[in-house]
């Protein structure tokens, strides 16, 4: 197995040119070409077709097939490289969302500073979406994660902490009373989280599935910002409750036929990674909340 050879055929199925490929790599086309050769002399089946015009191709069949396969291997040592420097820096790099993060640490600080862990912690703040594709890439070591759905890739575990629910939110100063119904509650001015939340993608399901349409008069990706305005009665809102554990000045607004998913709280780890000490403490500690 050839790395390289591997390198540049996803390369050239993204780019289709042996000459686009090649400035790629700073190679000589020849090299493409050869490296092309050996891998299908190698499988015994031809993996692209020529096209007339000049320099551009599509892949086989067999050539999409080999791709997929590539695509993990080369995802694999990638994989490889970051674990390495992660058992070198000594530190595990770990992926806080915001409003779970500030939930959960609360609860794990006592354990982290006893075991001396909490200088061992590199975090890396964003949103879960964010997050989990870092942590897939290899870019972070474990994450905690919000999400509406189990993990089901292959290459992830998890442990889950906690399953809350999602709510619309008001002032506990207002007066919500007449808010009955999904339209009536839809009808009032809303103060929202930004499109990478996982609660922007929620409220999009409900406005499909209801057929409404909130005014949102201002967006933010700091949930502290949201809920100073909730509090003061800019507007209602829809947050997890985890951002509102223990927060006063704040009302959860009821409907009863309103159907709202369930929101998990995870430690999420890759599945094949190896833990020296220090992770495994850490591990420990977050799966035991």
């Amino acid at each position: 197995m050839n790395i390289k050879d591997y390198q540049y055929f996803k390369k050239l199925s993204e780019s289709k040119s042996f000459s686009d490929t090649a400035n790629f790599f700073s190679v000589s086309q020849p090299t493409i070409t050869y490296s092309l050769k050996r891998l299908e002399d190698t499988y015994g089946i031809s993996l692209v077709k020529r096209k007339s015009y000049a320099n551009s191709l599509s892949l086989t069949y067999a050539g999409e097939q080999l791709l997929s396969h590539i695509n993990k291997i080369l995802l694999e040592d990638d994989l490889i490289n970051d674990d390495m420097e992660r058992i070198k820096r000594q530190k595990i790099v770990m992926g806080w969302p915001p409003i779970i993060s500030n939930y959960v640490i609360p609860k794990v600080f006592d354990q982290l500073r006893d075991a001396n862990l909490l200088n061992m912690i590199v975090p890396r703040r964003d949103s879960s979406r964010e997050l989990l594709s870092e942590l897939k890439n290899g870019k972070i070591d474990l994450s905690l994660l919000g999400s509406t759905i189990l993990p089901q890739e292959d290459q992830l575990d998890y442990q889950l902490i906690k399953e809350h629910h999602f709510k619309f939110i008001a002032s506990a100063n207002r007066d919500v009373s007449n808010i009955t119904s999904v339209e009536k509650l839809f009808n009032e001015d809303f103060i929202s989280l930004d499109e990478k939340s996982v609660h922007s993608q929620v409220l999009e399901r409900i406005i499909e599935r209801y057929n409404v349409k909130p005014h949102t008069m201002f967006k933010t990706n700091d949930y502290r910002l949201m809920l100073s305005l909730v509090k003061q009665d800019k507007g209602f809102s829809f947050v997890t409750e985890t951002a509102i554990q223990d927060v006063p000045g704040i009302q959860e607004i009821h409907i009863n036929d309103l159907d709202l998913p369930s929101f998990y709280i995870l430690f999420v780890y890759r599945h094949n990674m190896i833990g020296n000490q220090i992770l495994k403490q850490l591990m420990e500690i977050f799966k035991n909340i």
